[in-house]
C-alpha cells in the first residue's frame, strides 16, 4: 500500500504584455494498493482527489489495473 501527496504550481498567462491573474497551484492526496494473485499476477486499486484547487481542473479518480509480472528469477 502506498499513500501520495502531490503539489503543483505554475502556469501563468500573459496576453499582450499584461499577465493574468490565473496561476496554478493545485494540490491532491492519493492511494494505492496491489493485491497479489499468484507469483505473476495482481491486482492494483488506486484513487486520487484534489485537495485544494486554486485555478484548473479539480477531479477525483479511482481505477483499478492488472499487473502481470515474467522473466528471470520467478
Amino acid at each position: 500500500m502506498a499513500v501520495t501527496g502531490t503539489y503543483f504550481t505554475g502556469g501563468r498567462t500573459e496576453v499582450d504584455g499584461v499577465t493574468s491573474d490565473d496561476l496554478q497551484r493545485n494540490s491532491r492526496l492519493g492511494a494505492t494498493l496491489a493485491l497479489p494473485l499468484n507469483r505473476h499476477n495482481s491486482i492494483k486499486l488506486y484513487a486520487s482527489t484534489g485537495i485544494s484547487t486554486r485555478t484548473g481542473s479539480d477531479f477525483d479518480l479511482i481505477g483499478i489495473a492488472w499487473q502481470y509480472r515474467w522473466g528471470g528469477g520467478l
